[in-house]
């Protein structure tokens, strides 16, 4: 347990940066910029947090808007504080620039204040501050490529908390990933000549089709959505080419790839009925499940009653989304983390009325909560916290 004292340095160590994070998510907030275009938001911060003394390492493992910055010595444990700055497109002005409606300014606010809290009583414990800028959550999941390249594997713990309509310490995330069904058929008049032709628009159908039909075999946690992306020119001519985009989710990284298989057979036997030809596109990244830590959770849950935060919900898999902190969370021991704006919104994140909310006074204040629970349950692990899990 952290020495009250100490605990007490920290805290006021917070309080000495507030405006500067607050400062720091409206910065964010007025320049949304979308997932691996976020310029202004990866060179402000790495300047910023350079005014703490951090070394800089901008780019960072060969993605322009990736960064690492560090303050410390290898004499004790490395903590990271996982920053994400991207914005959501079609939220903006006109709904058709990016804005914050995920609350993405607040993360790289309340994590940048955590490190700076830390940093400021640095003298006080040994070990290593990461701050590690990690781009594009909304789209490729940069996290992905990070972890892919060993950039948590000697991290002793991971901290990332994010804004919600609940409070919650045990959260979830389902594995994911996405794809591009193509169907090629053959165009022909759909009336006068519609025996030569090859509906591509049908094997889309039949795919959907067999989805659903697949749904009662898979297990409660397993989702998967899809849109027509392409369903062809005009209803007087056979379809030649349909595409679908198809997300597919599951509760553990494992199972998702048998769904995907199944879900892969759907469109293999839609062109067989069809005659079209099926091809598949599948993303660059794979989200992971989030690997629980139950010790450094119970530390973060201790830190939040202290203060204030008391009604913590357990995560839902069954009403839940996905994220790349996942892949972080296979390669060392991650706590992430919501705070809730139950109070404040009905809205969550991807609402409209959730822009509202990330950067207002109330949203602010929750920067102090969150950094400060953050790096006191950081400094535990600093200072020799047992979290290891067998």
């Amino acid at each position: 347990m952290l020495d009250e004292s100490l605990k007490q340095k920290l805290w006021e160590a917070e309080d000495e940066v507030a405006s500067w994070a607050e400062e720091i998510s409206n910065s964010i907030f007025m320049h949304p910029e979308l997932g691996d275009q976020e310029f202004f938001s990866s060179e402000y911060l790495t300047g910023e947090i350079a005014k703490l003394g951090f070394e800089v390492e901008f780019p960072y493992m060969g993605i322009p808007t990736a960064f690492r910055c560090e303050l410390g010595d290898g004499d004790g444990p490395a903590v990271c504080f996982l920053a994400e700055y991207d914005a959501l497109p079609g939220y903006g002005p006109g709904h058709d620039t990016p804005a914050h409606a995920c609350g993405h300014n607040w993360i790289a606010a309340s994590t940048f204040a955590a490190c700076a809290a830390l940093a400021k009583i640095k003298p006080l414990f040994k070990g290593k501050i990461v701050y590690i800028g990690t781009p594009a959550e909304e789209n490729t999941g940069r996290k992905v490529n990070m972890a892919d390249q060993g950039a948590f594997d000697k991290m002793a713990a991971a901290f990332q908390m994010h804004l919600s309509q609940e409070s919650s310490v045990n959260t979830v995330a389902l594995a994911m990933t996405d794809f591009i069904f193509e169907f090629h058929g053959v165009a022909a008049h759909a009336s006068s000549n519609a025996q030569n032709g090859i509906n591509a628009l049908e094997a889309c159908n039949l795919t959907m089709a067999g989805i659903n039909a697949l749904r009662q075999h898979l297990e409660p946690d397993v989702r998967v959505h899809y849109t027509v992306m392409n369903g062809g020119m005009a209803p007087n001519i056979v379809p030649d080419y349909t595409s679908m985009a198809v997300f597919v989710r599951a509760g553990q990284k494992d199972y998702l790839e048998e769904v995907i298989e199944k879900v892969l057979n759907c469109g293999r036997g839609a062109a067989l009925m069809t005659g079209a030809k099926f091809s598949f596109k599948r993303a660059e990244n794979t989200y992971f499940d989030i690997k629980r830590n139950d010790k450094l959770n119970a530390i973060m849950t201790e830190q939040l009653a202290g203060l204030g935060i008391t009604d913590l919900a357990d995560g839902d898999r069954y009403h839940s989304g996905s994220s790349d902190i996942g892949n972080v969370s296979y390669a060392c021991p991650t706590c992430y983390c919501t705070l809730g704006v139950g109070s404040m919104t009905k809205a969550g994140p991807h609402e409209e009325d959730f822009l509202r909310i990330v950067d207002s006074e109330g949203a602010h204040e929750l920067i102090h909560t969150a950094a400060k629970a953050m790096a006191a349950t950081a400094l535990e692990v600093l200072l020799g916290a047992d979290i290891s899990e067998s």
